[in-house]
């Protein structure tokens, strides 16, 4: 069976998210933000970000990454390794965001909400926003990396050593 990947991006108004996601999934990490505070706060450290864009109406992007029919059980620090080495990829590693995992037993959801405006005050532009080629590209080589790594994976362990 081949894992199946998804990305899928969307505009989002405000931060209020951040407080859903609290409730319902596992915090896995952040950038550019304290993820040891009260979602409250957390929300409120967004919006202070975004609002030296006073005129901006769309404050946010939401990314949930979707790994289908993962072949091996990914724990969170796999997860956050695959987040950080994609957004590293994509070039959003200077943004401020919040990350969290929906993880099932053959299916990881990753949800991350980004601000669209940099520490620097320039604005990420929505208008590109749908995952293009490049990013799948980026996904892919950042899940290899952590799937193919036998420390991560007692199946190509096990292949490994019959090898040897």
């Amino acid at each position: 069976m081949v894992m199946k990947m998804t990305i899928e991006e969307w505009k989002i108004p405000n931060f209020e998210l951040i407080q859903t996601l609290f409730s319902e999934k596992i915090l896995a990490n952040g950038s550019l933000i304290d993820i040891s505070l009260p979602p409250l706060q957390i929300i409120q450290e967004f919006k202070t970000l975004s609002g030296t864009r006073p005129k901006l109406r769309n404050l946010g992007i939401y990314t949930i990454i979707s790994l289908k029919n993962t072949y091996i059980q990914l724990n969170q620090e796999s997860c956050r390794k695959i987040v950080d080495q994609y957004i590293h990829g994509i070039g959003w590693h200077d943004l401020q965001y919040i990350c969290f995992l929906d993880v099932q037993s053959s299916n990881i959801y990753i949800h991350i909400i980004f601000n669209r405006v940099t520490p620097q005050g320039k604005l990420i532009d929505i208008k590109y926003l749908g995952a293009n080629w490049q990013q799948y590209e980026v996904l892919r080589q950042s899940c290899s990396r952590i799937l193919e790594n036998p420390v991560n994976n007692k199946y190509l362990q096990i292949r490994c050593n019959c090898c040897s």
